[in-house]
C-alpha cells in the first residue's frame, strides 16, 4: 500500500495539483452548475492568494510522490476548534483509502500539533462518499440542512 503524509503545500505544488485536477459532477447539488475546471495559471495564482488571505494550513496529500490532494485547515482558533476540509485530485484517487489515511492524519495534527481539542468537517448530503470517510474517521454528525450535513470531532 502505498505511503500517505501530509506536506505543507506549495505554489508550485498548487499548480502540479490542478493541472491535473477534474470536478466531480457528482458533488453538484445543481447538476446544471456544473462545468469541467479548465486550468489557468491566472485561477490558481487567485486560489493561491485567497489561501493565504484567510490565513489557512493547507496541505498537500501526498501518496508516495504523487500529490494526490489537498486538506485545508480554516477558521482556526486557537485553544478552541478549526474546520477541515479535504479535496481529491480526481476520480482515479476515490475509494482507495487516501482520503481516510489523509483525514486521520490531518486529525491527529490538530490534536496534537495544534492543541485544538475540536475539529468540524462538512459534507454535502448528496456526498456519500465524503460522509462515510468522515464517520469512519470518527466524526460525528451533528446537524443537516438542505444541502450539508456537518459533523464534528473531539480529541
Amino acid at each position: 500500500m502505498p505511503e500517505i503524509k501530509l506536506v505543507p503545500m506549495t505554489d508550485e505544488m498548487y499548480h502540479a495539483f490542478f493541472k491535473e485536477y477534474k470536478n466531480d459532477r457528482d458533488l453538484y447539488v445543481d447538476q446544471k452548475e456544473f462545468e469541467p475546471y479548465v486550468y489557468s495559471v491566472e485561477k490558481v495564482e487567485r486560489y493561491i492568494e485567497r489561501q493565504k488571505n484567510l490565513d489557512r494550513i493547507t496541505f498537500a496529500i501526498m501518496e508516495d510522490d504523487d500529490i494526490a490532494g489537498e486538506i485545508i485547515i480554516k477558521n482556526i482558533e486557537l485553544g478552541k476548534c478549526a474546520t477541515m476540509s479535504i479535496m481529491l485530485k480526481n476520480a482515479s484517487y476515490k475509494d482507495r483509502g487516501i482520503g481516510t489515511r489523509a483525514e486521520r492524519l490531518a486529525v491527529r495534527f490538530v490534536f496534537e500539533k495544534l492543541g485544538i481539542p475540536v475539529l468540524y468537517a462538512d459534507a454535502l448530503k448528496t456526498n456519500t462518499r465524503s460522509r462515510h470517510v468522515l464517520e469512519k474517521v470518527g466524526f460525528s454528525l451533528i446537524k443537516e440542512d438542505r444541502d450539508f450535513s456537518y459533523y464534528k470531532i473531539e480529541k
